[in-house]
């Protein structure tokens, strides 16, 4: 017989397909007239056949209900690949013995992973078989008898080493059915369970246990009922979540000592999770209905290897973090980008305080890179002690939204009471900003997202520190501005600035911007200075009140300290543009810029700048 002419193959599939449709042929039929056509092309090889792969010789054996079954399951091209492969293949008459024909495959649960549990890497020949367990394509094992010539029990019988060009094929009287799939497997080969896929693959521990042995009952949230969680806690995606958070929330879905079908379930029942003995779910029955929580159970009883799933249309959520849902925690705890501030509250043991639903606060909430710009990139190191007063300075006692705040525009800041002292907010056309320095960047009205059951959270972008303990002469000596501090002692000035009569703000020069004038002067210190000119100048350096950066505006001229004959000498300018500079009185001098701002005193406020203001024209 000559090579299979390939145009004739192709004719005839069509035609086949075509009866079949009709319900003109049975599939043996079918099988039968495919061997016909295909066996009889001519070809110019001298007659050798085509060699044919499993799939092929299958149908060409009679394998019908099987070859429907491949087709079905669509792995017909997987089985004509390069292999090879030992298949396993049961009779119709098998096949028949368990429910399953030709025409019913379509109605066969998990037929992929049974198809795939008859089929074997490599060519074995039967005379090959040894004893033990054989890793199948479906991922589970088959026990091999080769002395009785047995496959899981069933029969291995004639025909058997049917060879193809791609493996070989073994008869079998039963079908094979594998054993159940893991926990972890069901729920990956169900797509209404992607979303809890997706989360417990972050946590290999635990896809591990569910993978492994045991005997656990699970409830699995469809990936509707996790959208419906983001959106309760205000989060877009799982990766928003802390990852400590979101293993919580699983393992809470979780009982690790039994496998519970819903015939042991009953009313009342409370069972521990593997989050711990003191984290337990409840089940309600109302006749055929069964809730966990307050979860329905839309599908029971789908058994793993290792347990029992449950499908549930709600996330459980266990009893620390239901506490925590719609309070001013809630945005910080539920977002990785505020794990900085969560892990502050609980070193601090706040967390009982802040979600207080009878109290009204409002929370100014710094994220991960608030606490960097505020130079804390870790909290090792600050215990309890040292983080509540710094925590407790983001909070109001009050409940105020942004339409609370008030304004500060033709003004300086304007002092606002925490829960640990005042902190100091301008609110004008710059923005809304926090002790200068520190810009409310989320700010919160009522209904708005970050409106809570006990209070109102505005995120800002640097974290507040509360004022130094000293005044603004100690700052300025602690921090090195030694020719200041001995300016401010030769003038007697020292008591004046360290009076809790302030505020002041002080424009504070830096050393080298002292010994600059001193040599443009001509001398070499401060004692050589005249004493009026000397307390002019260093008052010419102070205003009355606290004036942040937040506050300064282009062009703004501010009274100063000094006591110049001329009252316009007072006054210095502030230009405001790709940094801040100072104009004073003298003309042939350049401007001062500032370089640091708002350190914050008992008394003041501290902006540093790179040169001395000069209250009069020096002629230098």
């Amino acid at each position: 017989m000559k090579k299979p002419n390939v145009h004739l193959k192709n004719k005839t599939m069509k035609l086949v397909n075509y009866l079949s449709g009709k319900g003109i042929y049975s599939v043996l039929s079918l099988s039968m007239l495919l061997l016909v056509f295909t066996g009889c092309g001519d070809d110019d090889d001298g007659g050798n056949p085509e060699p044919q792969d499993i799939v092929d010789v299958a149908v060409a054996n009679g394998y019908n209900t099987l070859a429907a079954a491949l087709t079905e399951a669509n792995l017909v091209d997987d089985l004509q690949a390069t292999g090879p492969f030992t298949v396993f293949a049961p009779t119709d008459a098998a096949f028949a013995a368990a429910g399953i024909t030709a025409d019913n495959v379509g109605d066969v649960e998990n037929l992929e992973a049974i198809l795939l549990y008859h089929v074997v890497s490599g060519e074995v020949m039967s005379s090959d078989l040894a004893t033990g367990d054989v890793a199948t394509l479906n991922g589970a094992t088959v026990a091999i008898d080769a002395s009785a010539l047995t496959v899981n029990g069933a029969n291995i019988s004639a025909p058997f080493d049917v060879e193809a060009s791609n493996g070989v094929i073994h008869t079998i009287d039963q079908v094979l059915l594998p054993p159940p799939p893991s926990i972890v497997q069901i729920a990956q080969a169900n797509s209404n369970l992607s979303i809890l896929v997706e989360a417990l693959t972050k946590f290999p521990d635990l896809v591990n246990l569910l993978n492994g042995d045991g005997s656990f009952t699970v409830f699995a949230p469809t990936n509707a009922a996790f959208a419906d969680l983001l959106g309760v806690i205000g989060q877009n995606e799982l990766d928003d979540i802390p990852e400590d958070v979101l293993k919580r929330v699983l393992q809470y879905h979780v009982i690790a000592s039994a496998a519970l079908a819903s015939s042991d379930l009953s009313d009342g029942q409370m069972a521990a999770t593997a989050l711990g003995s003191d984290d337990e779910v409840t089940i309600s029955i109302s006749g055929s209905d069964v809730m966990v929580n307050n979860a329905n159970v839309t599908t029971a009883n789908i058994e793993a290897n290792n347990g029992i799933i449950h499908v549930i249309d709600a996330v459980l959520v266990p009893s620390l973090e239901a506490s925590i849902v719609n309070t001013i925690v809630e945005p910080a705890y539920f977002n990785k980008d505020f794990s900085i501030l969560t892990a502050a509250v609980v070193k601090a043991e706040l967390l009982e305080t802040l979600i207080d639903g009878s109290a009204n606060y409002t929370l100014f909430a710094p994220n991960n890179e608030a606490f960097e710009a505020a130079g804390i990139t870790s909290l090792d190191g600050l215990d309890k002690a040292a983080l509540t007063p710094i925590l407790t300075y983001h909070v109001l006692g009050t409940e105020n939204f942004a339409s609370d705040l008030p304004s500060t525009a033709g003004g300086f800041a304007t002092a606002i009471g925490t829960l640990n002292g005042d902190f100091y907010l301008t609110n004008n056309s710059n923005g809304v900003f926090i002790n200068g320095n520190s810009q409310v960047v989320v700010a919160t009205e009522s209904g708005e997202a970050l409106d809570y059951s006990n209070g109102v959270v505005h995120v800002i972008n640097r974290t507040l520190l509360p004022e130094d303990s000293d005044d603004i002469v100690a700052i300025a000596q602690a921090a090195g501005f030694t020719d200041l501090a001995a300016a401010l002692t030769e003038a007697g000035l020292v008591a004046a600035l360290q009076s809790p009569e302030g505020p002041f703000t002080v424009f504070a020069p830096t050393n080298d911007a002292f010994q600059a004038l001193y040599t443009a002067l001509g001398v070499s210190g401060p004692a050589d200075v005249d004493d009026a000119l000397l307390a002019d100048i260093l008052l010419y350096h102070v205003l009355s009140g606290r004036v942040f950066s937040s506050d300064l505006t282009d062009g703004l001229v501010a009274t100063t300290l000094s006591d110049a004959q001329d009252p316009s000498d007072t006054n210095i300018t502030i230009n405001v543009g790709d940094g801040v500079s100072l104009t004073d009185y003298d003309p042939d001098v350049a401007n001062p810029t500032v370089t640091s701002t708002d350190v914050l005193a008992t008394n003041g406020v501290i902006h540093v700048i790179d040169a001395v203001l000069l209250p009069v024209d020096t002629a230098l």
